[in-house]
């Protein structure tokens, strides 16, 4: 992923940690077909290798870097809480169960809802409102359906999805609305990190200690545990409908919407990012009204949960509609990344509880999170403009070469199989930063329409409102929070008995956080100026001053009680009091230095004056 140049500052937060210095002992493993997936969990305790001569990897290994960062898809450790965070953004809501048998307080529903994209973030949806006790919820998805995520010979597939990390913020999520079970049985926990870089070519293991240890998934086996729990517990208030895709999204005057869908013949692509278009992965078969293929449907509530592309019909619609105040800021990539995939098969006397981590001097970087059937899913993050280690990666022998010389540390544990795939799959690319902005994300114009059609709304979330690169957690744990958040303005709604009053009530709850998330993380995009300096600054005057400063912005948000705008908001501060500290130091120390300056020339004019009347 795009990460700048730590030059030996490491990016990771600075934790209750007990950190280890570890060499990797030499294991004997084929080269040419891949082992197959570990049946049983090791235990996890104190790391078992034992410092070994490095000589063996290559000569060019202490003169060639291995980084200690975190890009794409990384399972980064936040800190727990702290005891002046500020309120929390997850709300204790009494839980309303399984098709509404709680007490949490809800407004009459809609007629019909859809949720526009069955990713994780529309599923939550649907899971979220069935909950309440919704019914009549549709979920329509482009992608064909996953597979079980049961299907362990499936998921042990390398190939089959990058993975993502669970943070404490998505944990909570999920265990709010009754998922964080099946989901976590399906997902691998990273206790710490393994980083090798240019200052450390040895390796050095990072233990953490936190208290929602970060838990790893596939993403498609994300989505198919997800939609599990919909099929098995809410399959008569929720209908998902994969290989449709909503191509037409009009408004009604009471504020809710006629979508039209049509059948596509969308695959499940891994190397596509969240805001791509995807006309060469997606094909819509002719136009056939008669038979039923394009279907036309009123909706009073609208979800649009499909990502940030012009794909997304119901976020299309509202950039369009100039009575709708959501549109969306879209940036330009001034800090572009493409990546290849690779499985790496680790042998059973390595620890398979970590995050590794790689990368050269010319900042390439290798990022790998293990998988609960035991294999880590590597991904190869380059530069587009380096057309020499492109070229590296366009075929076996090319890349097992390049393996050998700058990843040693993982080039025994590379099949030959898996590098001839390498090869032969495209690069792919990280979404860009985009956020929906005029402070709305939903619309509703009920007032204007007529009183005898049904009053309607819409709104987005997930990356529909928030998309941003994957370094450190904040896509899909960011996503579920919407959902929990929305749900809370559900319940205020109650009241009112009108569930279109929550729309309005989530704009003002999140609109802020979303762009908040995407400036921050715009941040951590950057160079040495709007990274590297803050993470240094940071981490000096939280030491020295921990009541008066907070620690970086990187721990900040990873932590689960405080909201995106409240770290911002507390980072400018900060900075404003660092500024001004060293501009006071700077302002005293040059008026020390003028005063050494004056008396010295004083004294050299008394010498010369002296010097001269004798």
């Amino acid at each position: 992923a795009s990460h700048p140049d730590l030059s030996g500052i490491n990016a990771m937060p600075s934790l209750t940690m007990s950190s280890t210095l570890i060499v990797r002992a030499p294991v004997a493993v084929s080269r040419t077909k891949r082992p197959s997936s570990r049946a049983t969990p090791r235990p996890h305790g104190p790391s078992p290798f034992r410092p070994v001569d490095v000589s063996r990897w290559s000569p060019g290994l202490s003169r060639r870097g291995r980084l200690v960062s975190t890009p794409g898809a990384i399972a980064d450790p936040e800190p727990p809480s702290s005891s002046n965070s500020a309120s929390p953004v997850i709300v204790d809501a009494p839980d309303v169960g399984a098709h509404g048998s709680g007490i949490a307080p809800s407004p009459p529903q809609p007629s019909k809802t859809v949720i526009v994209g069955g990713g994780p973030s529309g599923l939550f949806a649907a899971i979220m409102l069935a909950r309440r006790g919704w019914t009549n919820i549709e979920v329509w998805e482009r992608l064909q359906r996953p597979p079980s995520p049961d299907a362990n010979e499936i998921w042990g597939d390398p190939n089959r999805s990058y993975c993502i990390g669970v943070s404490g913020r998505g944990q909570i999520a999920l265990e709010r609305l009754g998922c964080v079970d099946r989901v976590l049985s399906y997902c691998k926990t990273v206790n710490g990190r393994m980083d090798w870089s240019p200052q450390n070519p040895e390796g050095k293991e990072t233990i953490s200690n936190k208290q929602y240890a970060t838990q790893v998934i596939q993403r498609d086996r994300l989505v198919a545990a997800l939609l599990k729990e919909v099929e098995e517990k809410y399959a008569d208030a929720v209908n998902v409908t994969h290989g449709v895709q909503c191509v037409e999204c009009q408004w009604t005057g009471a504020g809710g919407a006629i979508l039209t869908r049509q059948p596509t013949e969308c695959r499940s692509d891994e190397h596509k990012s969240g805001d791509e278009d995807d006309d060469e992965t997606c094909e819509a078969p002719v136009n056939q009204d008669e038979a039923g293929v394009r279907v036309t449907v009123p909706v009073p509530f609208v979800i649009g949960a499909e990502g940030a592309s012009r794909r997304n019909a119901v976020m299309r619609a509202m950039d369009d509609d100039d009575a709708c105040d959501a549109k969306m800021v879209r940036f330009e990539d001034t800090n572009p990344r493409v990546y290849k995939t690779i499985p790496i098969n680790l042998p059973e006397s390595y620890r398979d509880d970590l995050n590794y981590s790689a990368r050269t001097k010319g900042g390439v970087a290798l990022e790998a999170l293990p998988t609960k059937e035991g294999l880590l899913v590597g991904i190869l993050l380059v530069k587009p403009g380096d057309k020499e280690t492109c070229a590296k990666l366009e075929s076996r022998e090319s890349l097992r070469k390049y393996f050998d010389e700058d990843f040693p540390m993982f080039t025994d544990f590379v099949t030959d199989e898996d590098l001839e795939l390498m090869a032969k799959r495209p690069l792919s690319t990280l979404p860009t930063f985009a956020y929906c902005g005029g402070g709305s994300l939903h619309r509703r114009v009920a007032e204007d329409g007529d009183s005898s059609e049904e009053a309607g709304g819409a709104c987005l979330l997930g990356d529909s409102i928030h998309t941003v690169k994957p370094y450190f957690g904040l896509g899909v744990n960011s996503a579920f929070e919407d959902v929990t958040i929305l749900d809370d303005c559900l319940t205020s709604a109650a009241g009112s008995g009108k569930w279109t009053e929550a729309l309005a009530d989530y704009s003002k709850r999140r609109a802020e956080d979303a762009k908040a998330l995407v400036d921050i993380s715009r941040s951590f995009d950057g160079g040495f100026l709007t990274f590297v300096l803050p993470l240094i600054l940071d981490g000096i005057f939280s030491k020295l001053l921990p009541n008066v400063f907070m620690p970086n912005t990187i721990q900040m948000t990873q932590k689960y009680d405080w909201r995106f705008s409240q770290v911002a908001k507390r980072k400018r501060r900060d900075r404003a009091l660092q500024v001004a500290i060293l501009a006071s130091a700077l302002g005293a120390m040059g008026t020390v230095a003028f005063m050494v300056v004056r008396t010295l020339v004083g004294l050299m004019m008394r010498a010369m004056t002296g010097g001269l009347a004798a």
